[in-house]
């Protein structure tokens, strides 16, 4: 699992969005920041990541600095907060943190993710999201 996360950060860094989708199942099932609810198949993350890519022209970064890890037979189950930066076109580093858990399964000896639960948490009086938190 942490070599698919180490994956997955070098591949966001190097904006290789195939090399992103690697560890990604064809039959996943994403809860993502932004709506809707519910994305399903590799296709419909693949779109999810190339706008977040294509949204910061700079340098794009992200990480699980306490990545918590539980493994099973063929079944794993991630999770942590995760780090994001982004370069804006004046040069400046944006940092946003949000939740993240992700479940895999071992397929013809692969780790493939089959679902990923991402969000930020929101203002219980304005119900806006909050992504200005940090740990």
């Amino acid at each position: 699992m942490r070599a698919v996360h180490r994956s997955w950060f070098d591949r966001t860094a190097a904006r290789d969005l195939d090399g992103v989708l690697a560890h990604i199942a064809e039959d996943v099932v994403s809860y993502e920041h932004e709506a809707p609810l519910q994305y399903t198949g590799r296709e419909r993350v693949r779109a999810v990541c190339r706008m977040g890519l294509a949204a910061a022209p700079g340098a794009v970064t992200w990480d699980v600095p306490e990545l918590e890890v539980m493994a099973r037979d063929d079944l794993a189950v991630a999770w942590g907060l995760n780090r994001m930066t982004a370069e804006t076109a004046d040069g400046t580093t944006e940092e946003s943190w949000s939740r993240g858990t992700r479940v895999f399964r071992r397929r013809d000896g692969e780790w493939q993710m089959i679902h990923q639960h991402v969000s930020y948490p929101y203002d219980l009086g304005t119900g806006e999201a909050r992504a200005d938190l940090r740990p």
